[in-house]
This record gives structure tokens, sequence and C-alpha cells, in this order.
């Protein structure tokens, strides 16, 4: 029988009900991953791993049964999946396990964010409510509907965040390096646009895009010039997207509306972090939430028997599901 080391806490799976099957022997390490984990990971034919925990080939090197390493949820960059090919270990995922979850965060964000909720929260909490009212009609909230929304990114998340929009009475436009038909345009309601016309014409835009040398700092002074004064970033991707010193210096200057943001890089997000250091005026336009998109509890429990299932699949010689280095 296989031995899984898991770098997941045991009170997960307990916690969804998923079970582990019969005779398997899993051990459970603790996160950081120590050097005590590090031993037991050279035990393991499958290694379940936190999307957050860094795994180098140096760590893979010793691990001589390894043969498969599965990240929890969609995301991989932490994992050195081109030294794990080299070394014949698969990388798997949890692709579009999360996907509705994500669109679902997305949404609330919008909403939360053009309607101004933690604004009006903080300014009843801090100067009343009867302050807080003259605020909110000094300054107004606009309607989403009627608003053109721009979504970089057009795979698996972007067209559930599509999905959910088609009914709000919005213009939906994105970007992507590869153009959906236009069958598949008409299906979910959308014009296509160029990155730049996108960042010009859209009220709100919302990043899905991997972290890739090409989209780091893709959000930064220059990209933040194109957009309208009034926008509303929402980013639901990574925080490595998002040059966080050029979002909060625009933000001060008032060339941004509003940003939204579930991810922000480093995570965790410390308290020197430039944008949590804001002005008053500027940290009112601004919500945080704590990388939680995709962290449902249906979610977490599909993440759980989905990676169980694909390690089943090669105890059982078949191929895994969403191996992503190319084995």
């Amino acid at each position: 029988m296989p031995t899984v080391v898991c770098s997941l806490p045991e009170s997960r799976f307990e916690k969804y009900g998923v079970r582990w099957p019969e005779g398997w022997d899993v051990r459970y390490i603790e996160r950081p991953i120590n050097e005590e984990g590090r031993d037991e990971m050279q035990q393991a034919d499958y290694l379940l791993v936190d999307c957050m925990d860094k795994i180098t080939k140096e760590m893979l090197e010793p691990c001589r049964k390894l043969k498969m390493l599965h990240v929890e949820g969609v995301s991989f960059n932490m994992v050195d999946i081109e030294g794990a090919k080299e070394l014949g270990i698969m990388v798997c995922n949890n692709k579009a396990v999360n996907a509705a979850a994500v669109a679902e965060h997305c949404a609330a964000l919008m909403l939360a964010g053009y309607r101004k909720v933690g604004w009006m929260d903080h300014n009843i909490r801090t100067y009343g409510y009867a302050r807080a009212n003259e605020l909110f009609v000094s300054r107004g909230v606009r309607e989403v509907e009627g608003s053109t929304i721009g979504m970089i990114g057009m795979g698996v998340i972007g067209r559930e965040v599509a999905k959910r929009l088609a009914g709000w009475g919005c213009r939906l436009v994105y970007s992507d390096p590869v153009r959906m038909s236009k069958e598949l345009e008409e299906a979910y309601g959308l014009e296509y646009l160029t990155q730049e016309e996108l960042m010009k014409q859209s009220d709100i835009i919302s990043v899905h895009v991997p972290v890739l040398p090409s989209t780091i700092n893709m959000i930064n002074k220059d990209t933040i010039r194109l957009m309208k004064n009034d926008v509303l970033l929402v980013n639901v991707a990574r925080g490595e997207i998002v040059n966080n010193e050029d979002l909060a210096l625009a933000l001060e200057n008032n060339e941004i509306g509003f940003a939204a943001l579930d991810t922000v890089a480093p995570e965790p997000m410390p308290d020197d972090h430039v944008l949590r250091n804001l002005s008053e005026e500027a940290d009112a336009r601004v919500i945080f939430t704590t990388h939680a998109a995709g962290r449902t509890d249906q979610a977490f429990k599909r993440m759980l028997e989905w990676a169980i299932t694909s390690m089943q699949k090669m105890e059982d010689g078949d191929r895994p599901n969403n191996i992503v280095n190319g084995l």
C-alpha cells in the first residue's frame, strides 16, 4: 500500500468527511515544512501539499520513491515543476476545482467596491450614522448596471465570472492572448478588446491571469494611467500581478477609484505593507480579503477528493488528472 505525506492538517479531512483509501499509510507533517517533514517526504509515494508550500528540486531529490506531487488547489507556482520533471516526478493540480467559488467572490467584491460598502461601513464606525450619511450623499454611489466590466484573462474562472454577470445589464469585455470563437463570445455575452483598450474603456477591471513572467506587475503605473480615474480594480488572481507601490501611489493621488483585493503579495501581508499604510482617505477605498475567494467548504472538499482520486488512478495504473509538468 502507498505512503502519502501530507502537509494539510488531518483535521481538514475530518471536517469535510473525506477518507483515504483503506490501508494507505498517511503521514501528516507540519507547515512550513521543516527538517522532520523533509525526512518524512523521503518515504513518500505521494506528496499532497498546500499551494503556498515552497517545494524545490533540492527537497525532492532525496525522495526516491515519490511518484507524484499534488498541490491542494489550482496554483503550482511554488513548486519547481521543471526540477520535478527532471526527477521523473509528476506534478498535478486541481484545475478549476474552485472556479465557481472564486467567481462568486469576484462578483461580491465588484458589488462591495462599486457600492462602497467598506467605505460606508468605515464611516459609520468612525463618524457615526448621521455624518456617514452626509458623506454618502455628498460623494454618491453609481449603479453597476450600464457599466463596462473588463476581464483580463478568459480562462475557466473568467468564464464563470462572465456567467454570473450576464444578468447585470453591463457591457462585458475581455482580453486574452487567445481570442474565443465568435460562438463562445456570443454565448457568454462578451466583446473582445485589446488589453490597452480594455483598460481605457472599463469602469470595473477584474484580473484573471496566472503568475507568469509576462503577468508579474501587469498592473503598474503605466497601465494605471490608461484607466479611468474612478475605475474599480478587482484582483482575485495573484498578488504578484499588481505592483503594490504603484497601486498605493495611484490611490493616494486619486488616479484610481477603488481596489478590491483578495490577493496581495507577499502573503501573509505584513503590517508594514505599503497598502496597509495608506492615508485615511485612500485606505477607505481599499477592501482586502484573505485570499479567500476559492476557500469554500464545497471547494475544500472537492480539492481533497480530487487529489485522492488522482493518486488512486495512478495506483490503478492509469494516468492521473491534471498533470502540469508534461510527464
